[in-house]
């Protein structure tokens, strides 16, 4: 009996299953840490939007305090709607924009905020509207 031999390296199913597990886990981890740069990132430009404007608040209501004594002094100067206005940067394109009304009636209260608003100032914004496509 002559015996006919067999060249195959028998590679068996729990090791393909191996390679396709660590490469799939080896993807996984890429997208997640793809993702957690991308959520740091966003969370850092809220942070800093958020410091910006509460800073703006700050001073703002700094602005309705000195306005407070002058208007209760009467010595408050108005444009020509009867508005004090004053704007507060937030960033380069956007400004914090409060203007407040003295009161005509004579209670306790000298004033009405007319207006406390976000603006964004878009004259000089440069919009990149390009896609990043591989040639």
């Amino acid at each position: 009996m002559k015996r006919n031999p067999v060249y195959s390296t028998h590679i068996g199913a729990a090791s393909v299953l191996l390679i396709f597990l660590v490469l799939s886990l080896i993807s996984f981890a890429a997208l997640t840490l793809v993702n957690s740069r991308a959520d740091y990132v966003l969370s850092k430009k809220m942070y800093d939007r958020s410091v910006a404007y509460y800073k703006a608040c700050h001073e703002a209501n700094g602005f309705l305090a000195e306005n407070d004594e002058l208007i209760k002094k009467g010595l408050a100067k108005t444009d020509g709607e009867g508005l004090i206005k004053n704007s507060f940067t937030l960033s380069e394109f956007q400004t914090l924009d409060v203007s407040i009304r003295p009161s005509s009636n004579d209670n306790s209260v000298p004033y009405e905020i007319a207006g406390w608003k976000v603006v964004t100032h878009t004259d000089n914004v440069i919009l990149d509207e390009t896609l990043p496509v591989i040639k």
